[in-house]
């Protein structure tokens, strides 16, 4: 039986285990950022147990007590300082990484289709108004939810032949900053989370 100090010892650890989310990685040109110096980057801020994942900018560590907006911030300025490219990041705890799973809206397409289902994280949640204007937008095939800071697509025919384009989100979310994983990726980063917890 878990005790209350057990339980808050594990809110702890998955308090301080992050996920940072890079927004525009490319694996070439202006926005390319090397997974080695990322992670070389990341250990040297003294950030513990670094892991990166992919090419497309994910990576999971412990941060001790710094994190949320403040841990964006830090990112976002050693990125640009020491890597080159000024990228907005999207960090996110490992329990508030479990709920953006859990409140996923189409477990079946996640299930039968991964690689067609796609969440896109923002700095913060759209308004009411952003949300409805975006799954208004959606006409089909396609499907789309906004959940809390995450925008949710079943990209029907794939996404390469997907209605639901940049200029839609543009259109509905404005210049707010996000950023895209499928579901493959989503469980890889919290598989990776996990394994620090």
């Amino acid at each position: 039986m878990k005790t209350a100090d057990t339980r808050s010892e594990a809110g702890l650890r998955t308090r301080e285990i992050q996920i940072a989310l890079l927004r525009g990685v490319m694996p070439t040109g202006s926005t390319k950022v090397p997974m080695a110096e990322l992670r070389a980057l990341l250990q040297d801020l003294g950030f513990q147990d670094v892991r990166t994942l992919l090419a497309t900018g994910n990576a999971v560590f412990r941060s001790g007590k710094l994190g949320g907006p403040k841990l964006e911030t830090l990112l976002e300025k050693e990125i640009a300082a020491h890597i080159g490219p000024r990228l907005d990041v999207m960090v996110r705890d490992l329990a508030a990484f479990r709920k953006i799973l859990a409140a996923a809206p189409f477990p079946a397409e996640a299930e039968a289709m991964p690689s067609k289902v796609l969440g896109t994280v923002f700095k913060t949640p759209p308004s009411p108004d952003q949300a409805h204007a975006f799954e208004a937008a959606i006409t089909g095939p396609e499907k789309a939810k906004v959940v809390g800071d995450v925008a949710w697509v079943v990209h029907s025919n794939g996404v390469a032949a997907s209605n639901v384009t940049p200029q839609v989100y543009r259109r509905a979310f404005g210049k707010l900053s996000g950023t895209a994983r499928n579901w493959n990726t989503f469980g890889k980063i919290l598989a990776a989370a996990e394994a620090l917890a």
